[in-house]
């Protein structure tokens, strides 16, 4: 992953920069008119921080591609595994029924061009496909639960079945997320993953019998990409942290409730 040499507040993939045929990125906090712990590119909409300077960032961010706001299709999500395909009467209907049709959605997907897919984060895992036979994209939001649900998996099947995709065509990029060394948490949620049939070996640790269990989000979902088909080569896992890289990214472990939130984004060129 490198810094954009156009946009040096947005992230690039490696992998996906090599593509003609799409237009990614990966929002830093950097660049943005949001103040205090906002500051200063915050383009989550579901905080304490001013709509107007979301309104405002989001802007700043569509200009940047020579794009409108309404042109990134961000949906409210809920740490779910709901896929929505984006296709013509979607983009057809209007703004309301949208934004009502993107509630509860955590993953996105679309032969559609001209049009941004985005995952919204600030410490779970933001993942985009790009099937480069067929065509299509995806954007993905993998919170542990969603992790859990299988959220990666449901995508992939997705494309299977609308677009003819094979997992051995996807590009697949992990954005930047907490690490292992900054991500515990209990151990209900170690045992959500092995009832799920996780296999989590590299993917976990426990300092002593006794502490808390360290996951690593973005190390579960490649491993999940690779079972499900996706050539470990095809995949690119961004070694950045969110909660350790305080002057690049928005934390919601480290912030807790007043935290921005950055988006990972992937468009078809017409």
């Amino acid at each position: 992953m490198k810094f954009n040499p156009e946009q040096a507040n947005l992230l690039l993939f490696d992998l996906l920069d090599k593509e003609e045929d799409i237009v990614h990125f990966s929002t830093t906090r950097i660049g943005g008119v949001s103040n205090g712990t906002y500051a200063s590119l915050n383009l989550g909409n579901f905080s304490d921080d001013s709509s107007l300077n979301i309104y405002e960032n989001r802007s700043i961010l569509a200009r940047m591609f020579y794009k409108k706001p309404e042109d990134f299709i961000i949906p409210h999500q809920t740490h779910g595994s709901r896929v929505l395909v984006v296709d013509t009467s979607f983009l057809s209907l209007d703004r309301s029924t949208k934004i009502s049709k993107l509630y509860g959605i955590d993953a996105t997907v679309t032969q559609e061009k001209d049009v941004f897919l985005c995952a919204t984060t600030a410490d779970c895992v933001p993942i985009l496909l790009y099937d480069r036979n067929k065509k299509a994209i995806a954007a993905i939001h993998a919170g542990w639960r969603g992790t859990v649900e299988r959220i990666v998996e449901k995508t992939v099947v997705l494309m299977q079945k609308t677009f003819g995709s094979s997992p051995a065509d996807l590009l697949a990029a992990i954005g930047p997320a907490i690490s292992m060394a900054y991500y515990e948490v209990g151990d209900e949620v170690l045992e959500a993953f092995h009832a799920n049939g996780f296999d989590l070996t590299g993917a976990f640790f426990r300092a002593t019998p006794h502490s808390k269990v360290h996951i690593d989000l973005k190390e579960i979902n490649r491993m999940e990409l690779i079972r499900l088909g996706v050539l470990p080569r095809h995949i690119e896992k961004s070694s950045y942290c969110t909660f350790e890289n305080e002057h690049l990214f928005f934390s919601a472990r480290r912030q807790t409730v007043h935290s921005g939130r950055m988006l990972t984004g992937i468009l078809l060129k017409k």
